[in-house]
C-alpha cells in the first residue's frame, strides 16, 4: 500500500510521476525510453531516483506494457467492467 509521510516531497514522489508519464503516454500511446525519461525533467534533480519505480508501479497497475524489441511503453487502456 501506498500511504504519504509526514516529509513526502509531493511535487516529487512517485505517484506525481505516474500522473506526469501518464499524461504523456495518454497523447502518444507508444514511447520510447529515452523519451519517457526525460519527460520527467520538470522535477527536476529527483526525477533520476523515482524514474524507475514509477515504471513498476505503472506496469504493476497495469496501465502500461513494454515492447523490448522497440525499447518502448505502451499506454494500456482498459474498458470499464
Amino acid at each position: 500500500m501506498i500511504r504519504p509521510a509526514k516529509h513526502l516531497n509531493l511535487d516529487s514522489c512517485v505517484l506525481r510521476a505516474a500522473a506526469v508519464l501518464l499524461v504523456r503516454l495518454r497523447d502518444e500511446r507508444i514511447c520510447r525510453f529515452s523519451d519517457l525519461r526525460q519527460s520527467l525533467e520538470p522535477l527536476g534533480e529527483d526525477a533520476d531516483p523515482v524514474f524507475m519505480p514509477t515504471l513498476h508501479f505503472l506496469f504493476l497497475m497495469g496501465k502500461i506494457d513494454y515492447h523490448p524489441q522497440t525499447d518502448s511503453f505502451e499506454y494500456l487502456e482498459r474498458q470499464a467492467e
